[in-house]
C-alpha cells in the first residue's frame, strides 16, 4: 500500500516537471517567433491583376489573367497576410494606362502610387516585375445563337412525346469581343440523363460555357426544358399508290397497288388518324432517269399528330403495257 502511494507521488512530481518544461519551451518559442517577425525582410509577392474603370463597351482579350511580382521590404508581421490570401492589384485603366489603338499600356511608374496605397505605409516597394503590361482589348459585341439540348432521354416502353422537347428560350445572346463570339455557332445545355420517363418533363438546366473563354457572358445562364409525355400505340393502314409524271398516252401496270404503312401515334390521338393522312407517291420520271424497272415509293405523312410512319415495302415493280 505504502509502495503504491510512493509510486504515484513520484509520477506526479515527474509530470509537473514535464509540464513546467513544456511551458518554458512554449514561451521561448513564442519569443523567438516574435523576434523573427519583428525583423525586416525582403520578399517577392505575386499579385493578380483586376481591372478598374474599364469602359463598359470594352473587354480585355488576353487569354489569361496577367500578374505582377512586387518585391517589398517590410517587417515579418506585415508579410503574414500575403502568404495566406490571394493578392490582387486593382489596376485603374482610366488613370494609370495609356491607350494606343486597341491596346492599353500600363507601366510600373504610373501605377506605383496606387500600388503603394494598397500595400500601406509600412511596406516599401523595392521593384515591380514586369514593369510594363500590354493589355489588348476588343469592343463588346452580341450574337444570338441557338441552344442545343445535350441529353439522353429514355422513355418507358409505350411512352413518347409527340412534339419533342421544347427549350425556352431556344436561343441566347453571347456577349464578348467580336473575334471570340464569331467562332461560336451554338450553346449547349449541361448534360443530363432521364430514364424510364412516363410523365411530363419540366425542369431547368444550366448552359455550358465551360470550354469557352471566361470573358464571354450569356444573356441567360439557364433554360427551361418542357415535354408532354403520353402513352403511344401503333396503327396500320393500306395506302394506295399514286403514280406521278406518267405520260397520258402510256399505260402502266404496277404491283402492289397498296402498301401497308405502320404509324406511331399517341393513344389520345389514335382515333383522329385517317387513311387520307398518308400518301404514297411513285415518280415515273425518276425511274426513267435511273433506267429502273421499279419505282422507289415515297411516303408522305400529312398529320402532325403522327410521331413516325414506315412503309412495309420499299419497291414497286412496274411494266409498260402500252
Amino acid at each position: 500500500m505504502l509502495n503504491s502511494i510512493k509510486s504515484k507521488l513520484l509520477k506526479s512530481v515527474k509530470n509537473k516537471r514535464l509540464n513546467v518544461f513544456g511551458l518554458f519551451f512554449l514561451i521561448a518559442f513564442l519569443i523567438l517567433v516574435v523576434t523573427k517577425l519583428s525583423e525586416t525582410y525582403v520578399e517577392t509577392i505575386p499579385f493578380n491583376i483586376a481591372y478598374n474603370n474599364l469602359p463598359d463597351t470594352n473587354i480585355i482579350t488576353l487569354d489569361s489573367t496577367p500578374k505582377v511580382n512586387v518585391t517589398v521590404s517590410t517587417h515579418g508581421f506585415n508579410l503574414l497576410s500575403y502568404y495566406f490570401y490571394s493578392n490582387t492589384y486593382k489596376l485603374d485603366i482610366e488613370n494609370h494606362t495609356t491607350q494606343k489603338e486597341n491596346t492599353y499600356l500600363w507601366t510600373a511608374d504610373k501605377g506605383l502610387y496606387s500600388l503603394q496605397e494598397q500595400l500601406g505605409k509600412t511596406v516599401k516597394i523595392v521593384s515591380v516585375k514586369p514593369d510594363t503590361l500590354v493589355l489588348p482589348f476588343g469592343i463588346l459585341s452580341t450574337k444570338t445563337v441557338p441552344v442545343v439540348l445535350k441529353s439522353k432521354i429514355h422513355y418507358a416502353s409505350g411512352y413518347d412525346t409527340t412534339n419533342g422537347v421544347k427549350i425556352i428560350p431556344d436561343s441566347v445572346k453571347i456577349i464578348g469581343s467580336q473575334q471570340e463570339i464569331s467562332k461560336i455557332d451554338f450553346i449547349e445545355t449541361k448534360p443530363f440523363d432521364l430514364n424510364q420517363i412516363k410523365t411530363d418533363i419540366s425542369t431547368t438546366i444550366g448552359l455550358e460555357l465551360a470550354n469557352k473563354s471566361e470573358r464571354l457572358k450569356l444573356s441567360e445562364d439557364k433554360v427551361q426544358i418542357n415535354a408532354n409525355v403520353e402513352k403511344f400505340t401503333e396503327g396500320t393502314f393500306e395506302i394506295p399508290i399514286t403514280i406521278l409524271n406518267k405520260p397520258n398516252a402510256m399505260e402502266l401496270n404496277y404491283f402492289p397497288k397498296h402498301i401497308k404503312v405502320a404509324y406511331y401515334v399517341s393513344l389520345e390521338a389514335y382515333n383522329d388518324i385517317k387513311v387520307t393522312d398518308f400518301k404514297i407517291e411513285c415518280d415515273y420520271k425518276e425511274a426513267l432517269q435511273l433506267n429502273n424497272s421499279f419505282f422507289t415509293p415515297q411516303l408522305i405523312s400529312l398529320s402532325e399528330q403522327v410521331k413516325s410512319a414506315k412503309m412495309k415495302q420499299n419497291k414497286v415493280e412496274f411494266i409498260i403495257v402500252k
